[in-house]
């Protein structure tokens, strides 16, 4: 099967990805005092450039120049972290485990404590951290970890919105003004954004995001904007000549920063003189620099349902880079080689020049390039710490993502970001006048790599293939193919140093009960601090259970030889140290995946999967991928894997046949981690139920194309094709069983064979609390058809006519009826239980169960 996504049409090839540079032994950071000079004249221009306008409009009015103006440029870093990356408690580990974004953050000129950096403020340097979804972000009003963040990337819009406030923070602060009070700017998040239960009712098909951050932030920009010019007249600060952004984002975290980008230049766009200019507060704002650490926008679907990819709501149609040069002046975007999770497609920042043209290329805006790293997801974000899966025993300078983290300083230093250096890259003198722009020891120390790291990396980066996005991943999944043939295939992992260290280190299921309950405790003790109430104190059978989960706690910190006692982070949620059986599950899977003999298919099957979904608990945009594509992945990635297995290794021995082969195996032993080890065995998730995910390529989205045919299934909440609106959907799906499809590909492989026609996937609907059925639309089939310019179908879907709300009126059939009936049924009982939580317990008496059983029998 052809990779590339324009084969096969008369486009031209798509625009290869920039060749990832070397890495020199010393690192990438500055290294002298004209390095940092340099830097220093690149972020100045802007403050040059306005003096000599000053000095020209002096002459033209034939008016004496009295020198500079006195003026200031507001340089302002934003930093979007990743999905469960939480620096405030990430930075206290031992050693901390802080991601590439927080490490960035770590290093932006401007923090809001400490003598020299509040010197640093009065020169005009911001900085703001924006910690991951999943994880708590109390100016929010998220005050605990939440499950639907990790799963779904709920929460990612307010962070959006509050990082907007930050600007807003900023500027008021350069004015002279205090911070921005917290709870006017959590109430203008409120305002700006979407709850969850609307978008799950489709509120923003009704009233967009865009409206509503512009309706919010009319007000408070207007007064903003007084405020500026009444300081302007008054002198009494620096004329502010403009605002520069430096943002980075990783994970999901880039998507909210380039979804940042989209919602900025939109609520800022205005003509002047006929010329678009971009202002906030009536000020030249512009995003210098968007660092990008391997985008995932995807909506959590596939934890249930492993044929399913797509985006999270507020990700929808934003993820392609504004076309302004001015607006955007660069961007680079650092995409992980070896990510294989469904669903963590990775969002390119390549796309097609026009849009609307279907014979347009696909290739790179001006000024951003993408650039590919090896490893995971994690491996070029960061947030791994030493000893994970076995990894990086060396210390943190072993970790995969300080090079990724290199690149991307560079990158930023390079155009002028306000980054501070090593302490041996500053003169005197730049210390004394500059001192903001030294790093503290531990931040320089986040930054080390060894060089062991740095050999493995470049012998990898000698063999690695560049090209288009799409084949250079394809490419680099079979040299992982090729790898875990050797390793998972045979069990030869189990001989290695990464092994060894997490034999035996695991939580029993015991262990693993008593700590998650002792976190879930710590919780309750958190929540109920923060809102002024007594816990209920433990005693009798809870506190013997209690004493039993403590002895079972320190019993594992003895059995493991920990050092310290295990701290809790009640900022994310908790995780149980099950890398053993990642492991060992990860050779058992791969293989089975790797020797159809073991399916044990049906020989007079009916090749059929299913896969149903009792509630769509996200909004978005959700694709179902094609069967017959993933039998064709199938035996794409184990050919090229076999074909990668004989590069590398001895057939009779299993040894590597080259010092070349020998530096790869120990790179991918000892630094790259498995993220779908973890991902399907690290909780309840538990292995994963359709097909053979390791041998799929990861899914790419190019803006409104994609690199797999896709078709949509479900949009805002809602089945797509839907008949009827209610509150709550289920979704089920039927469709062929791919690995039957895999015999007619590989026929020497034995395995029975599907003999029928593939056709579409049949997609129901069903009211998640009745599980009624739903009406669906007719004559679905040219939205349903496979694509990989899935924008197209989606253009289609916004021109369906919006169901109408179940109500009598609507509910025409007896089905619907029924349906209708249970429902007010439902809220009737809502209304109750709300008004008997507001009385005395010994009010109650057993009146709930009267009226459940009096509305049963109504609604029945």
């Amino acid at each position: 099967m052809s990779i590339t996504l324009n084969s096969g049409s008369q486009r031209p090839a798509p625009a290869p990805l920039t060749l990832t540079p070397p890495l020199p032994k010393e690192g990438l950071l500055p290294r002298t005092s004209e390095d940092v000079a340099l830097n220093y004249r690149t972020q100045y221009r802007p403050k040059l450039l306005a003096a000599y306008a000053a000095k020209r409009a002096a002459k033209a009015a034939g008016e004496t120049y009295s020198g500079a103006p006195c003026i200031n440029v507001l340089n302002i870093t934003l930093c979007f972290d990743g999905t469960n990356n939480h620096e405030p408690s990430d930075k206290l580990g031992q050693p901390p485990s802080t991601s590439n974004v927080a490490r960035l953050y770590h290093a932006s000129v401007g923090a809001d404590s400490g003598t020299e950096q509040s010197r640093a403020n009065q020169m005009g340097f911001y900085r703001y951290y924006m910690q991951g979804v999943g994880t708590e972000f109390k100016e929010i009003g998220e005050f605990e970890p939440q499950d639907l963040g990790l799963i779904g990337a709920v929460g990612g819009e307010n962070r959006i919105n509050w990082s907007i406030t930050r600007l807003l923070d900023a500027v008021g602060r350069a004015c002279g003004e205090p911070y921005l009070d917290p709870d006017v700017a959590y109430e203008l998040v409120q305002k700006m954004g979407t709850s969850f239960t609307e978008e799950m009712l489709g509120a923003t098909l009704i009233k967009s995001g865009d409206s509503r951050r512009r309706e919010a932030l009319q007000a408070p920009l207007l007064a903003l904007q007084k405020k500026v010019d009444f300081v302007h007249v008054r002198k009494t600060q620096p004329r502010i000549i403009g605002l520069r952004l430096y943002v980075y984002g990783f994970s999901r975290g880039a998507a909210e920063a380039r979804a940042f980008a989209t919602w900025l230049e939109s609520l800022t766009q205005v003509e002047v003189e006929g010329e678009t200019c971009y202002l906030f507060a009536g000020l030249p704002i512009c995003i210098a620099f968007l660092g990008l650490f391997d985008t995932v926008a995807s909506t959590g679907m596939a934890y249930a349902m492993p044929f399913a990819e797509g985006h999270m709501g507020w990700a929808d149609d934003i993820m392609r880079l504004p076309e302004s040069e001015t607006f955007l002046e660069r961007c680079v975007h650092l995409v992980a080689a070896h990510e294989q999770r469904t669903c963590f497609p990775v969002d390119s920042i390549r796309r097609k020049n026009t849009p609307d043209d279907p014979n347009g290329p696909s290739t790179y805006r001006t000024n951003t390039a993408e650039y590919l790293y090896p490893g995971m997801h994690s491996d070029v974000g960061g947030g791994y710490s030493p000893g994970d899966q076995g990894k990086s025993l060396g210390g943190p300078q072993d970790v995969m993502s300080q090079i990724p983290l290199h690149h991307m300083y560079a990158e930023a230093y390079a155009v002028g970001a306000p980054l501070q250096a090593p302490p041996n890259a500053l003169s005197d003198e730049q210390k004394q006048d500059e001192p903001w722009l030294e790093m503290a020891e531990e931040v320089h120390d986040a930054f080390d790599i060894s060089e062991t790291l740095t050999l493995r990396f470049n012998t990898w980066l000698a063999h690695h293939k560049t090209g288009p996005l799409e084949d250079a991943l394809a490419g680099e999944q079979a040299l992982l193919t090729g790898w875990r043939i050797n390793r998972y295939g045979s069990f030869h992992f189990r001989t290695t140093s990464a092994y060894q260290h997490v034999n035996g280190k695991d939580m029993t299921q015991e262990e693993w009960d008593a700590l998650k309950a002792l976190h879930e405790r710590q919780l309750a003790e958190n929540k109920a601090n923060h809102e002024g109430q007594p816990l209920k104190e433990l005693s009798g059978s809870t506190l013997a259970t209690h004493q039993e989960y403590r002895a079972l706690k320190q019993g594992y910190e003895q059995r493991v030889g920990s050092e310290r006692p295990i701290d809790f982070n009640t900022h994310k949620a908790f995780e149980p140290t099950l890398d053993q059986r990642q492991m060992d599950r990860a050779m058992i899977e791969f293989g089975r995946d790797y020797d159809p003999s073991n399916w044990s298919l049906a020989l007079a099957g009916d090749a059929i999967s299913w896969a149903t979904i009792p509630h769509l608990l996200f909004g978005g945009l959700i694709y179902l991928t094609n069967e017959q594509d993933e039998a064709q992945e199938y035996r794409d990635l184990r050919t090229s894997g076999n074909q990668a297995y004989l590069a590398l290794y001895d057939l009779k021995t299993a040894e590597p046949l080259t010092d070349t082969a020998r530096t790869l195996t120990d790179f991918f032993d000892e630094q790259v981690h498995d993220s779908r080890a973890w991902f399907m065995n690290s909780t309840a998730l538990g292995e994963r139920e359709v097909f053979s995910d390791y041998f799929r390529y990861r899914g790419i989205f190019f803006d409104t194309e994609s690199n797999k045919s896709l078709s949509p299934v479900a949009r805002a909440g809602q089945v797509i094709g839907v008949g009827i609106a209610v509150a709550s959907v289920g979704l089920s799906i039927k469709r062929h069983d791919p690995r039957y499809l895999v015999g007619l590909l590989i026929p020497s492989l034995g395995i029975p064979v599907f003999r029928g026609k593939v056709g579409f996937p049949q997609v129901s609907a069903f009211d998640s609390v009745t599980g009624i059925a739903l009406p669906m639309l007719d004559n679905l089939d040219n939205i349903r058809a496979f694509s990989k310019d899935p924008g197209d179908m989606l253009k289609m879907v916004k021109a369906l006519p919006t169901p109408p709300a179940l109500s009598a009126e609507t509910a025409t059939t007896p089905e619907l009826q029924k349906l209708l009936k249970a429902t007010e049924a439902a809220k009737a009982l809502a209304k109750v239980k709300d008004l008997l939580d507001k009385l005395p317990d010994e009010s109650k008496m057993g009146l709930l169960d009267q009226v459940k059983g009096a509305l049963g029998s109504a609604g029945g």
